[in-house]
């Protein structure tokens, strides 16, 4: 396992990339240089993800390219600083406040899978999925090192959190909370659960403004910032 810890978090990318195009039965390859799809099948996610510096990346890949290393020009397409690299040392653990009536699930069902998608769109950006199975389809809990998790507080849908672990690392993602229950903890105990999946690796993360202090807080550490480039003709 690498001890370069951007390479762990563009690996927790690209392992993240990896369970969402197979969820949607699209091509993503990695030979632990580039991990890179052929053809995006969700507005949502990457064309390519480098995973070591000298990366060389094609012209025919579509979509953004996350320059991990923030490293690289690419002729065609615009730069822009994406969400910062994170990580927590494994065996590591945070103590958060407990939130009176809060129950996390795993999903283990399609409906479950179901309800994960419509609270994560919701949290997210307060628009459901513009049709079910749109980033999750049934069956994406079965899929190798998913876990998609989902908060209720007394009965009611709060919000997500997902872990996609590989040998390697366990990718934190999709922690969102709706806005009229957050800053209560939840989002803490969500991503805390998410971690408790694979303790044995490190967790990784890309963190947005909004989360970098929550993270933080759960003893995550900044180890840089990735940039997308975006293909000019589409921006």
């Amino acid at each position: 396992m690498t001890a370069d810890p951007v390479a762990l978090c563009a690996q927790g990318e690209a392992a993240w990339h990896a369970a969402a195009y197979a969820g949607l039965g699209a091509r993503w390859d990695d030979d632990d240089v580039l991990a890179r799809g052929y053809a995006v099948p969700h507005a949502m996610l990457l064309g390519a993800v480098t995973l070591a510096p000298d990366a060389e990346v094609p012209a025919d890949v579509p979509g953004i390219v996350c320059d991990s290393f923030a490293r690289l020009r690419l002729p065609g397409r615009e730069a822009e600083p994406a969400g910062w690299w994170m990580i927590r040392e494994p065996g590591r653990s945070a103590e958060t406040a407990a939130v009176p009536g809060l129950v996390i699930h795993r999903a283990v069902t399609d409906a479950d899978v179901a309800w994960f998608e419509q609270l994560s769109f919701l949290a997210a950006d307060g628009h459901p999925p513009q049709r079910p199975g749109e980033l999750h389809p049934p069956g994406s809990q079965r899929l190798p090192g998913v876990t998609l998790l989902f908060a209720e507080l007394d009965g009611a849908g709060v919000g997500t959190a997902a872990s996609i672990a590989t040998a390697r690392v366990n990718n934190i993602g999709a922690v969102a909370v709706l806005p009229a229950f957050r800053r209560r903890g939840i989002g803490s105990a969500l991503t805390e659960a998410a971690v408790a999946v694979a303790p044995g690796v490190p967790a990784t993360l890309a963190a947005t403004p909004v989360g970098r202090g929550v993270y933080r807080r759960l003893g995550f550490r900044d180890v840089g910032r990735a940039v997308h480039h975006h293909p000019t003709e589409r921006r």
